[in-house]
């Protein structure tokens, strides 16, 4: 019997006996959580940690993370903190999180869950259930028992945030407008709100700063992302505009090609050089400790812009 095998069969054993101890009492080392109406058993201070799509959020509240799905490793707001940490594979790798012997498994996505599950406890988070740093850092922190942690880091995140909208008061006219876009390398045009990275949380939500009325209207209180025809785009442009180029071969041809239309070099932004090309792999993430780090980013490119103007 192999090594694998005699791991595989021990964390069954486990699992099948639930997180009671041997007289059928609770385990003290577990307790419930429960996340958008479903109950979680969970360890009281999980010391491994394995994750698909949250490595950000954990290390937010300074959970120890083991294992996370590759798009962590995109993000250049965690080289530092990912270090030593093993990339799980897309979907998640069984064998791989196995040898990583964790005591708590957080996911986005149901990729082998059931195994999963038989490895530790697996929490599972749908995409949005939490759409501001606020309530994303509080849900982690209990999730992991950081609260203290969790609530150090927004109080930092609040102190930044308001000392930026002082920063940048007075460059910005009161009535203008910010807008954040995105083609694809398949020559697909968005355009996005609040809670779909991007910069959204970091531009509408810590800088406080406004998007046009029919974004709002179309965007933010629908899907908070929404496809455009190129013909269209006077009609969502904002005074402010800032696009990201998806293109995993990094030809960017779509790109270039938007860049060089009638319709975009139309556009005020454009002619009044309030207009930037963001890096996607910056701006895409939407964890909290990317949020915190895109509003110095943002400052910084309106101050530029500003300067220049």
């Amino acid at each position: 019997m192999t090594k694998k095998i005699i791991m595989m069969m021990g964390f069954l054993i486990l699992a099948s006996c639930g997180n009671e101890s041997v007289d059928g009492s609770p385990d003290e080392a577990y307790r419930t959580i429960n996340i958008e109406g479903e109950d979680f058993q969970v360890p009281n201070e999980p010391e491994r940690i394995v994750t698909d799509f949250y490595a950000g959020e954990l290390l937010t509240v300074e959970a120890n993370v083991v294992g996370a799905g590759p798009i962590a490793f995109d993000n250049p707001f965690l080289e530092e903190e990912l270090e030593g940490v093993e990339d799980i594979g897309d979907p998640p790798n069984v064998e791989k999180i196995l040898e990583l012997d964790p005591d708590l498994i957080v996911v986005m996505y149901d990729e082998n869950l059931e195994q999963l599950e038989e490895i530790a406890p697996t929490v599972q988070i749908p995409y949005n259930t939490a759409t501001n740093v606020e309530d994303m850092t509080e849900m982690f922190g209990d999730i992991v028992g950081a609260e203290e942690e969790a609530q150090a880091f927004l109080n930092d995140y609040h102190d930044r945030a308001k000392e930026a909208r002082e920063e940048i008061e007075g460059l910005v006219p009161a009535d203008a407008t910010f807008g954040l876009y995105e083609i694809t390398n398949d020559n697909e045009l968005y355009v996005f709100g609040k809670n779909f990275g991007r910069g959204g949380q970091a531009l509408y939500n810590a800088l406080n700063l406004e998007a046009p009325e029919i974004i709002e209207e179309e965007v933010m209180e629908e899907e908070d992302v929404l496809m455009l025809s190129q013909e269209v785009v006077p009609e969502y442009a904002a005074d402010y505009m800032f696009l990201t180029s998806y293109d995993p071969q990094n030809q960017h041809q779509a790109k270039d090609q938007l860049e060089g239309s009638s319709v975009w070099e139309g556009l005020d932004a454009v002619q009044n050089d309030r207009y930037r090309l963001n890096d996607y792999d910056t701006f895409y993430p939407y964890d909290p400790i990317s949020v915190y780090h895109q509003i110095d980013l943002f400052v910084d490119i309106i101050k530029e812009m500003e300067k220049e103007g």
